[in-house]
């Protein structure tokens, strides 16, 4: 059974996170749902815990939305009836679909780095002399003469 619900409007999305946060900072209350109204860009936010808990944050948010002017209104209903949370306080949860994850491996030929010669004579890379090494090492040695 829910002890107590609170509703609180604000002026401004932006106001009312920083009313929510506040409200769930100040009081062991649980933050059900944000409403957009269909005008003037009001949001509702909806919270219930106890009805002291309630009432703690109805005021902090209050004070916080009054410091930013964007204050509207607010209201707590002790013990309330369970016809309310049928037709005002639907708590349908909508569990998002999972996208199935398409893995489809691709092979990336890595690019052929090329072979550096290490002979600065003939500069083959198959030749096995390394710079500084004497020329008669080269393979090409005797081609070169």
């Amino acid at each position: 059974m829910h002890q107590a619900i609170g509703i609180i409007e604000i002026k401004g999305l932006a106001s009312a996170i920083t009313v929510a946060d506040t409200m769930a900072k100040v009081a062991n209350i649980q933050i059900v749902d944000t409403e957009k109204a269909k005008g003037f860009g009001w949001i509702t936010v909806k919270v219930e815990g106890d009805v002291a808990a309630v009432n703690a944050a109805l005021e902090a948010g209050e004070q916080t939305a009054i410091a930013s002017d964007s204050f509207i209104a607010k209201k707590v209903i002790p013990r309330p009836g369970e016809e309310i949370f049928t037709v005002f306080w639907s708590k349908e949860e909508i569990v998002p679909e999972e996208p199935e994850l398409i893995v489809e491996t691709e092979e990336v030929a890595e690019p052929e780095t090329p072979v550096e010669a290490t002979c600065n004579l003939c500069h083959d890379p198959l030749c096995p002399r390394i710079k500084g090494d004497p020329r008669q090492d080269c393979i090409h040695f005797e081609e070169e003469k």
